[in-house]
């Protein structure tokens, strides 16, 4: 019964997304979402799943120089087709964990420290696509307030993660909290690891092909929003709802956001003048050519990379788990001892 409650409890934010798309398509009437989304035009399909296709691989090439930070010497095609590979559980629960977890099992590195670099890879993405943002929430000033505290935020979280004071007054206070405290070690092993990464200078160096990431991904989005209604949106007015809805979709409890971007979408792109059948079709359908694609094409690259690097076992985000809670300082320590 155990176990058959702990697999619930880590399926109900996935459930929940689902449940969450299910009830925006029922919203809309399932006929009048089949209409909207006929009225997609073809010819933007090659060059959204291109750009779909573009964003997984500047994602690889932008984390190459962070994992050669913690010590992982992998090829860049070898980065590049795990990251890659992991993109096929990106919809599963703690499917964020898959890329992380492959690295680690063919680079023979502690997952923590991969765990590290991909934490700072989308703290600063996150900086970024709220930037991108401003242009369009500052035409509305309660959007712009939005922005402004939600990049005070990240900034918020960037400090946490850099000064160790901080931080060390933060997992004080989660330390009284029974249901976090056995989560303190592996927080304060990210603590470490990210701080060493942001305080480098090519941390920073490399950060314009994270901005080429939002672009592409914001240029997708409305794209996406052409091919169904074109000229109902610019590409500011796009930024700026693509924004809002990635941090909802970051801050839900949904894997890949799942469920808190299709409802944040939905909701901005209606703010923004989008009718609701197009709102919910556009929204749909950047998922579909986003995490969709991305999940058909990582299946393919894992089903490679499992026999390329002879990885034993396909369930490398429950491995990811395991070995993620076994990896704090002090038990480290007790094994070099």
């Amino acid at each position: 019964m155990t176990g058959w409650r702990a697999r619930l409890r880590s399926s109900l934010p996935y459930l929940l997304g689902v449940a969450v798309i299910i009830a925006l398509l029922l919203a809309v009437n399932p006929s009048r979402f089949a209409f909207a989304a006929s009225r997609f035009n073809p010819v933007y399909a090659p060059v959204v799943a291109a750009l779909s296709l573009s964003y997984y691989l500047l994602q690889g090439i932008r984390w190459q120089p962070l994992l050669r930070a913690v010590g992982v010497r992998l090829r860049l095609r070898d980065t590049l087709l795990l990251n890659f590979a992991g993109q096929a559980a990106g919809l599963l629960p703690a499917g964020e964990l898959a890329r992380a977890v492959l690295v680690s099992e063919v680079a023979k590195v502690e997952v923590g420290k991969v765990t590290a670099t991909i934490t700072v890879q989308e703290l600063i993405y996150t900086v970024l696509l709220i930037a991108a943002a401003t242009p369009g929430a500052f035409q509305r000033t309660i959007a712009a307030v939005g922005v402004s505290v939600a990049l005070v935020v990240i900034l918020a979280v960037t400090a946490i993660l850099t000064l160790h004071q901080l931080f060390e007054k933060i997992a004080a206070g989660v330390e009284k909290v029974p249901l976090l405290r056995r989560f303190v070690p592996d927080l304060m092993q990210l603590q470490q690891q990210t701080a060493k990464l942001l305080r480098r200078w090519d941390t920073l160096y490399w950060s314009p092909l994270s901005a080429l990431q939002v672009a592409v991904t914001i240029t997708m989005f409305w794209l996406v929003i052409q091919a169904l209604d074109p000229g109902r949106v610019s590409w500011a007015t796009a930024a700026f709802a693509y924004a809002v809805a990635g941090l909802a979709g970051a801050l839900s409890l949904g894997p890949g956001g799942l469920g808190g971007f299709e409802a944040a979408g939905v909701f901005m792109l209606i703010v923004v003048g989008v009718p609701f059948q197009i709102a919910v079709a556009a929204t749909v359908l950047q998922r579909v050519a986003d995490k969709g694609l991305a999940t058909v094409y990582g299946g393919i690259a894992y089903m490679y990379a499992r026999r390329h690097y002879q990885l034993k076992n396909a369930r490398v985000v429950r491995r990811g788990r395991r070995r993620n809670r076994g990896s704090s300082p002090r038990k480290s320590a007790r094994r070099r001892s």
